[in-house]
């Protein structure tokens, strides 16, 4: 039987790793807003709302801009390596830079939540089963001196849109950079 090898460019395994490094960052901060919700997903609607959106942008979406870009990068990456400064700047661009759309996926699911929080959050503890008011998470906008060791995430009132303009540019971005020193190799 065949083995199927599989040869990753330097630029695809740099890329590899910033982008499981930047992931991981980006994994560090869904405790608070309990994106994945799961234990109460068919007793509290916010909670199914909110899994459902993050299984869709924080797990598809990352795993299809990975595919992606390793496609993208695939025959691109620099055919050998001599100390070569462009050859250095190439695998940057081309390897850490598209790594950074993870923090625009992050931005853009965030900016969902902003957009429509109570689809995601109820604004009240005392909107929530009292059973479960200690690990659901309710929103707010404003720095409140009640009910504060009770699970909260604060939400800007006015910045989701700003944060879907901001996933935006990280994203094609991210997605431009893979393809950037594909007209400079070929004129040189």
């Amino acid at each position: 039987m065949d083995q199927i090898g599989l040869q990753l460019g330097t630029d695809q395994q740099v890329f590899m790793l910033f982008f499981a490094i930047f992931w991981g960052t980006v994994a560090n901060v869904q405790p608070r807003w309990k994106a994945f919700q799961w234990p109460l997903f068919c007793k509290i609607p916010e909670a199914k709302h909110r899994a459902l959106l993050s299984f869709g942008i924080l797990n598809v979406l990352p795993l299809l801009f990975f595919g992606y870009v390793l496609w993208a990068l695939s025959g691109r990456g620099p055919k050998s390596y001599d100390g070569n400064l462009y050859v250095i700047a190439k695998i940057l661009v081309q390897g850490v830079l598209p790594a950074f759309g993870i923090f625009g996926i992050y931005r853009f699911w965030l900016a969902i939540i902003e957009l429509r929080p109570g689809y995601f959050y109820r604004h009240y503890q005392y909107e929530l089963p009292e059973k479960y008011r200690h690990v659901e998470p309710t929103y707010r906008h404003r720095v409140s001196k009640y009910n504060t060791n009770l699970p909260t995430v604060d939400l800007g009132k006015d910045s989701g849109w700003a944060n879907l303009r901001v996933a935006l540019v990280y994203i094609m971005l991210a997605g431009i950079f893979p393809w950037s020193f594909s007209l400079f190799d070929c004129l040189l």
